[in-house]
């Protein structure tokens, strides 16, 4: 019977035309001593097509599962095609998976006269099938083979999971796919690409492998979600973003930076196996936990281990600390492979299961990611939609699949623009001690100012999941607390990230196109929730607000974005560090306020309304900062004069020269505060005019090297913050009243 799979999906040409195209290899593709396959022949449809053209389908193996009523199935009768057997990957998998590769056909039920396969139904006769063995059940990867470009052809590998439990991406029915693109002439391979975590994420890519000697590519299989990282250097079973001098690349995806100082390749990796812990989730439906669902016969041992897995991220007051690792488990490979694995996976061929199965069906999973808001969190679900393979793009277009322009450009010449609309972000943690990243610190002066540093920058201690909130909202996860997303539409977004027992950050931003570093230059910056103070401003009653920044006095900028919630803001930082925050009105006017410890005693939030802009929030900011700097050149006189107890008076001298211009720059911007909310704008001017000279005048002097009581880190330190404060006098200076 002839199978229809909606919009189309199951029309494809007769069985003469099928049978027609079917390309040469069994007889012509035989492996050599050298393990590259020969050359093949293939037949094809004078249409003109090019790249993408459609389906030429091999020659498969006899199904499990055949239909012999279904005039217009699979050929049986043939061998798998020999280029289909030499590139077979080997599967590496994490200790903790539980749904390896399965044949969904095992799982099919009748429903309203169709034929489909049920999510329950998977999951509990896989579990039952796997607890009688403690061996996958009927481990299949189903192959196809399809005109990529003039003189290429993609081998397409496609492995089915009866469930994915990752984190944020919940459903029935995982399909996962490895795309190898040979030269149709000689078998070489030109690239491997392996279908990430979403489509929004670039793929693990590999520039032709090296197949010789019987070598063939591997896969890393993430747990949980079976993203597949590609596996081709000596160090197995392991993924390695960057090379060394002992190993190379995994991946040959372009290299981007990130940030300041992160330079990666461009790929979504294998994020539990790069240095990070992920804590999994436990899915629930209709208020229960799946493995307590009472229309599921499933128990708890049937899904990932409870040691990395967490009710929910939300409620922990600080990130799990206790989480392992990924640790290498089962490999499975195929009988020809070398790997010498007792777990052995058939190969089928695609078609035979879109013959057998209408459809895949399963109540709707979803994951919830807290928003921050200026009065409470608000929710977004995360729904991961189910995705057949005939059904998607890049079933008949496997280049639809090669998310690296330079690969791409490889295989058919092109550059899609897509490719290069990019956003890339590195998620960081604010926590307290002073042993971290300092942007205004340098490292000389940091000891010396160590009782007067609350808080620095460090790496996350587990990763997280970002959302990026678009017309088509994806999330991804990140991986060292890097994360990326390509084919990102130019316009207005919202950036969302989640991880547990972190604080939720929200922010918005806009992309014009090519790559964009989200955040501040790339890094946003979370805390625990226990050490969370919640900076909330509300704007409707003034000008409104349209960007927020907040700077941490040692540290530098931690926030940058637009608003997510109009003319509102709610940003959590550490309760015990000193900001800045800065913001700009819908007229453009700059505004900025202190934020400090004091502002969240007793667990309150620092909370102001209506945010002002103009020259008097300026104003009376710099007066703030001003403080802080005099209390800043102190601290390091202080420290050189512990230092070189012998200094002459020619020291004390400059020392008094740098604190004297300071504290009179303070001064004055105390008058010009003042003379602001008074509403005077020409004394304010001439005062904040005053702030200016005074700092210029510090600078030269810690520049000429006079002031020997400060020496090199000293100098660089003061002259960060002094920088900056500069620029908010002549902002105030440059600002109308309001």
């Amino acid at each position: 019977m002839s199978k229809t799979n909606g919009d189309g999906a199951g029309d494809g040409p007769p069985p003469d035309e099928r049978r027609r195209r079917l390309l040469i290899y069994a007889g012509l593709g035989a492996v050599g001593a050298s393990g590259v396959a020969g050359a093949w022949a293939v037949s094809r449809p004078d249409d003109g097509r090019g790249s993408g053209s459609g389906p030429v389908e091999p020659s498969p193996t006899p199904s499990r599962s055949p239909t012999p009523d279904d005039e217009d199935g699979v050929d049986d009768t043939q061998p798998v095609p020999s280029i289909v057997v030499r590139h077979a990957p080997d599967l590496y998998f994490g200790a903790l998976e539980k749904w390896f590769p399965a044949d969904p056909r095992l799982y099919t039920v009748e429903s309203d006269g169709r034929t489909v396969v049920d999510g329950f139904t998977a999951l509990e006769g896989y579990s039952e099938a796997f607890a009688e063995t403690d061996t996958p059940p009927a481990p299949t990867a189903f192959y196809r083979i399809v005109e990529a470009a003039d003189g290429v052809d993609a081998i397409q590998y496609w492995f089915y999971s009866v469930f994915d439990q990752f984190t944020v991406n919940f459903h029935w029915h995982d399909w996962e796919l490895l795309q190898v693109f040979v030269d149709r002439e000689s078998g070489t391979p030109l690239l491997v690409s392996a279908s990430a975590h979403s489509r929004a994420s670039p793929n693990n890519e590999f520039l032709e492998p090296d197949v010789s000697d019987g070598r063939r590519v591997g896969i890393l299989s993430e747990v949980g979600s079976h993203s597949s990282a590609s596996e081709v250097n000596d160090r197995v079973p392991s993924f390695e973003r960057l090379p060394d001098d002992e190993w190379g690349s995994d991946v040959t995806n372009d290299v981007l930076d990130v940030t300041t100082g992160v330079t990666a390749p461009f790929a979504y990796g294998l994020p539990r196996d790069e240095g990070a812990r992920l804590p999994f989730v436990m899915p629930e439906l209709d208020g229960h936990r799946l493995d307590r669902h009472p229309g599921l016969s499933v128990d708890r041992g049937d899904f990932i281990d409870e040691r990395v897995t967490v009710d929910s991220w939300r409620g922990l007051p600080r990130p799990p600390a206790d989480v392992p690792l990924r640790e290498p488990g089962p490999v499975l490979a195929h009988e020809s492979s070398r790997t010498g694995t007792e777990l052995t996976y058939a190969l089928e061929p695609i078609e035979a299961v879109r013959d057998a199965v209408d459809d895949f069906v399963g109540p709707q999973l979803s994951f919830e990611f807290a928003i921050p808001g200026f009065l409470e969190d608000r929710y977004a679900s995360h729904i991961t939609s189910v995705g057949i393979p005939w059904e998607q793009e890049r079933y008949d277009d496997p280049l639809a699949d090669v998310t690296d322009p330079g690969h791409r450009r490889r295989i058919d010449g092109e550059r899609p623009p897509g490719l290069t609309n990019r956003v890339v972000g590195h998620v960081r943690h604010l926590r307290a001690g002073y042993d971290g990243d300092l942007g205004r610190v340098a490292d000389g002066a940091r000891e010396s100012l160590s009782g007067s540093i609350p808080v620095s920058m460090y790496d996350v201690p587990v990763e997280g999941a970002v959302r990026l909130a678009s017309e088509d909202p994806v999330a991804t996860v990140t991986r060292r607390g890097e994360f990326g997303y390509l084919h990102v539409v130019p316009g207005e977004h919202e950036l969302v990230v989640n991880a547990p027992g972190i604080a939720p950050l929200a922010l918005g931003f806009e992309h014009e196109g090519g790559l964009r570093r989200v955040g501040a230059n790339g890094v946003l910056t979370v805390v625990a929730n226990e050490d969370a103070g919640w900076v909330r401003g509300d704007g409707r009653e003034a000008t409104g607000i349209e960007r927020v920044r907040v700077i941490e006095d040692h540290v530098g900028v931690v926030y940058e974005g637009r608003p997510i919630e109009e003319d509102r803001f709610a940003v959590a930082v550490h309760s015990e560090g000193r900001y800045t925050v800065e913001v700009v009105d819908s007229e453009g006017r700059p505004g900025a306020y202190r934020v400090g410890p004091e502002d969240f005693e007793d667990g309150t939030d620092a909370v102001r309304e209506p945010v002002e802009t103009g020259k008097a929030p300026l104003a009376e900011t710099l007066v703030g900062e001003a403080e802080r700097l005099v209390d800043l050149a102190r601290a390091l006189a202080a420290r050189e004069s512990d230092a070189n107890t012998d200094s002459d008076s020619q020291d004390v001298d400059s020392e008094n020269e740098v604190t004297e211009r300071l504290s009179r720059a303070l001064e004055e911007a105390d008058a010009a505060s003042g003379l602001a909310e008074r509403g005077d704008a020409s004394a304010t001017d001439d005062r904040l005019s005053r702030v200016v000279s005074l700092f210029e005048e510090t600078l030269e002097i810690l520049a000429s090297g006079r002031s020997g009581s400060y020496d090199d880190p000293a100098t660089e330190t003061l002259s960060n913050r002094i920088g900056p404060a500069i620029v908010r006098a002549e902002t105030a200076l440059a600002t109308e009243l309001g």
